[in-house]
């Protein structure tokens, strides 16, 4: 992808081609995000899930910038150990410019360049050179992110095993000292890390955000929600309580359906000569996966532009027995390696949210719903309104977030 390399990536697993390369990237960043070591990362996710949900109660005019702090914090911790101290923190902005970088870039595999790349080197002034144009305007988010953190990482005190820079580094000077060759360079660990913050924040609230626009516009569904999530022994959820929320699961997955981010998905380049449905595909051909049509297939998906969670319920549970949607996290050896990760942030958060508030329309003015369809399919910043389900729950909040400042104070 051509644009991205313009743009000042380091390597990272999304860009790489098949290869080697890309080989060693996907076997250094699996381990850690397998689903059964994602646990791992419960307690950060937890502890942001309440913070997020307690400043979107008490600056609710605010409550987007709650959002993109709950997922820039899981993401920094994890890649480089560092927190995320307030709402106006560096690394929110540079997550966010990083972001948008990428996010209105265009389409993956769609430049000219990537069709002939000897135009990569044409003046910029050119009318179709616009992506290169974009690239280089850009190119300084790309390397902030990727050079930022690491540094503000590598002089932290934080343990080698708190974060996987830390634990690169650990690897990679060990090796050093031992003459041992370093397949897996600093740029590789620079551009790995990287990946986790720019991949894991972007979609996290980004679908959080459609979650609240859903629920807002679909208050039968959020009564449903609130009714399985007050069954709950516990007043406050934790990961012990998703597995008795089905309910709560499925109107996740009727998120990813009804708006997948990436309807085109992340190109795919054929090795090999195939054919499909009779038509020839020759090596080297760019193949698009058409999520939004796979999602919204009415051959499949009965009203398929309607927001039904309970439509994956057998029908003998008063249901459709529809299928669970595909594709959000990618197809075959590319599948997003942190979907296991993201869908723990989702579910904690978006169940702490139906615990603790009820989410309704601005009590002045409109909602202003507005959406964003360059490269990704995302919702920009509404209004709403935000309210505690009881002044208990609210108290309950409160309490542990002040319980989380109190131990954090602990360990200073």
């Amino acid at each position: 992808m051509e644009p991205t390399h313009r743009m000042g990536w380091s390597p990272t697993l999304t860009w790489l081609r098949w290869g080697p390369k890309y080989h060693l990237h996907r076997k250094v960043l699996q381990p850690p995000f397998a689903k059964s070591k994602v646990g791992q990362y419960q307690d950060y996710q937890l502890r942001e899930a309440l913070i997020c949900c307690k400043s979107m109660l008490d600056d609710p005019e605010n409550w987007v910038i709650a959002v993109r702090r709950f997922a820039v914090a899981i993401v920094l911790k994890i890649s480089y150990g560092l927190n995320v101290d307030s709402p106006d923190s560096q690394w929110i902005k540079l997550a966010e410019e990083s972001a948008e970088a990428i996010g209105k870039s265009g389409p993956p595999a769609s430049s000219i360049m990537d069709r002939f790349p000897l135009t990569r080197y044409l003046p910029t002034w050119l009318p179709f050179m616009e992506r290169l144009r974009y690239a280089r305007t850009w190119r300084h988010a790309i390397e902030d992110i990727t050079r930022l953190p690491f540094e503000a990482a590598m002089s932290s005190p934080t343990s080698p095993t708190k974060s996987f820079v830390h634990h690169r580094m650990a690897i990679h000077n060990s090796n050093l000292e031992r003459s041992i060759p370093n397949d897996f360079t600093i740029e590789d660990i620079k551009g790995a890390a990287a990946t986790i913050v720019i991949a894991g924040n972007d979609t996290t609230a980004a679908t959080l955000m459609l979650l609240v626009l859903y629920l807002l516009k679909n208050p039968h569904v959020q009564s449903l929600a609130h009714s399985e999530i007050s069954s709950l022994p516990h007043n406050l959820p934790t990961f012990s309580s998703l597995p008795s929320l089905p309910f709560t699961h499925l109107l996740l997955q009727e998120t990813y359906r009804l708006n997948p981010l990436s309807p085109l998905g992340i190109p795919h380049s054929s090795l090999h000569p195939d054919t499909y449905k009779g038509m020839y595909i020759p090596p080297n051909t760019i193949i698009y996966q058409n999520i939004w049509a796979m999602n919204h297939n009415p051959s499949i998906y009965s009203d398929p532009d309607d927001f039904i969670p309970e439509r994956y319920l057998p029908v003998d549970q008063g249901g459709r027995g529809e299928p669970l949607p595909q594709g959000n996290f990618g197809f075959g050896r590319r599948v997003c390696i942190g979907r296991h990760l993201a869908e723990n942030s989702l579910m904690i958060v978006l169940a702490t949210i139906l615990a603790t508030m009820e989410i309704g329309e601005p009590e002045t003015g409109e909602v202003g719903e507005e959406w964003s369809f360059r490269g990704q399919a995302i919702v920009m910043p509404f209004r709403a309104s935000f309210r505690p389900r009881s002044d208990k729950m609210k108290e309950l909040l409160d309490e542990a977030v002040k319980k989380l400042d109190e131990e954090e104070g602990e360990d200073c």
